[in-house]
C-alpha cells in the first residue's frame, strides 16, 4: 500500500481546508482534465469539497476524481472560483492507478450562496453635553 501514503498525506494537509472557521463548506461535482499522468492528458468527473460557498470567492478544494484512461482514482488538492451555482479551478492530484502525479483544471456545479452583504458601521447617536440649570430670578447674580 505504498501508493496511498502520498493520498494520505495530501488529505492531512487538506483538511483544515474543508473545515474552516468562518465560512461554509459545500460540495460540488464536474469534470477534470488532468495533465502530467502516464497517458498524457486524461480526462475524468469528480466530487470537489470547497471551504467556502460563497459566490465570486476562492475557496480552497479537496476532490476525489475518477479517471477514464486509467480506470482509476485520483485524490486532489487545489483552488477554485466560486460563482453563481458553479466553479472553476485548478489543483495539483496523485492518481492511485498510475502513481503518477498530474496538474488538472477543471469546472463544475456547486450550492453557491450570496457574498455576505456590507453592512455600514453603526454609528452612536452623539451624546448630550450637560445642560446648565439657572436657578434664580431676574437681577440675581
Amino acid at each position: 500500500m505504498p501508493q496511498l501514503k502520498p493520498l494520505a498525506l495530501c488529505l492531512a494537509l487538506a483538511a483544515p481546508l474543508a473545515t474552516p472557521a468562518l465560512a461554509d463548506p459545500t460540495v460540488g461535482i464536474g469534470l477534470n482534465i488532468v495533465f502530467g499522468g502516464s497517458q498524457g492528458a486524461d480526462v475524468g468527473v469528480g466530487l470537489r469539497v470547497f471551504s467556502d460557498n460563497r459566490r465570486d470567492e476562492v475557496a480552497g478544494t479537496l476532490g476525489l476524481d475518477y479517471m477514464f484512461s486509467t480506470n482509476s482514482f485520483r485524490g486532489s488538492l487545489g483552488a477554485a472560483y466560486m460563482f453563481d451555482n458553479g466553479f472553476v479551478g485548478g489543483d495539483v492530484g496523485f492518481d492511485l492507478g498510475s502513481g503518477t502525479v498530474g496538474f488538472g483544471v477543471s469546472g463544475g456545479v456547486a450550492n453557491t450562496e450570496d457574498p455576505a452583504p456590507v453592512t455600514p458601521p453603526q454609528q452612536d447617536p452623539p451624546i448630550q453635553g450637560d445642560i446648565p440649570l439657572f436657578i434664580g430670578g431676574p437681577g440675581d447674580g
